[in-house]
């Protein structure tokens, strides 16, 4: 078996029984855009006969904004052996894909081809693609609320002791500033002022609560936060 000059040549004392030629497909194509937001790069062995196996490795290499040394961003490897297929098979691998980024890229492919017989039993040949610059759109900007929107601010877990007194103030931003106030999951004993916000009472049973606060007003927000009460200190005082 002989690799052939698209990528591989076989050394000059491999023995070659089989007779078989493998050989990349197109090794100067470059990687691409797939849609865009994403760079691939793809690479092809192919053989005119079987072999025992191949193993093929791609990686794409980013160069920067001005075609500096290559660093490898991605990189993907693919086994194909045992196979009884006649003429012209082959095995072609993309790298998973890489987010884009404006700037030089190229594609690197490492195949190990095993003989079915003969010696070295192994041959391993590297190719690289031409470079190619590619431009991408900047970086997604994360949409803004809408001015009208509404943001309760957390007031963070909330422990006490049954029979405490409580008197909590929620508070919130946007929407039209006034706001009508809601609550799920209040200990027993507590309750929200509808217009003010403020959550008073006297924690009357112990355990622990998941409350969700809900301001309404020109949009609507909610938070969620732990509300722990637990036994008093001195339950006989």
């Amino acid at each position: 078996m002989s690799i052939a000059s698209l990528g591989f040549a076989t050394p000059a004392s491999a023995a070659v029984p089989d007779g078989h030629n493998c050989w990349y497909v197109s090794p100067d194509s470059p990687p691409s855009k797939t849609d865009s937001k994403t760079v691939n790069y793809t690479a092809t062995v192919q053989c005119d006969g079987p072999v025992r196996r191949i193993d093929l490795t791609v990686e794409l290499l980013y160069h920067g904004l001005v075609g500096g040394p290559g660093q490898t961003v991605n990189g993907r490897t693919e086994v194909w052996q045992n196979s009884t297929v006649t003429p012209l098979f082959g095995l072609g691998v993309a790298n998973p894909g890489t987010l884009c980024e404006s700037g030089h890229y190229s594609g690197r492919a490492t195949a190990t081809v095993q003989y079915l017989s003969g010696s070295p039993e192994f041959i391993t040949r590297t190719t690289e693609s031409q470079p190619v610059s590619l431009t991408c759109p900047p970086p997604d900007i994360p949409t803004p609320p809408p001015s009208g929107a509404v943001t309760v601010t957390n007031p963070g877990t909330q422990s006490m002791l049954k029979l405490d007194s409580v008197a909590l103030q929620m508070r919130a931003t946007g929407g039209s500033g006034s706001y009508t106030w809601s609550a799920t999951g209040l200990p027993p004993g507590l309750a929200i002022h509808p217009s003010t916000g403020l959550i008073s009472g006297l924690v009357r049973q112990i355990g622990s609560y998941t409350v969700t606060v809900t301001a309404d007003g020109g949009g609507q927000g909610s938070t969620t936060f732990s509300w722990r009460v637990r036994q008093e200190t001195c339950p006989h005082c």
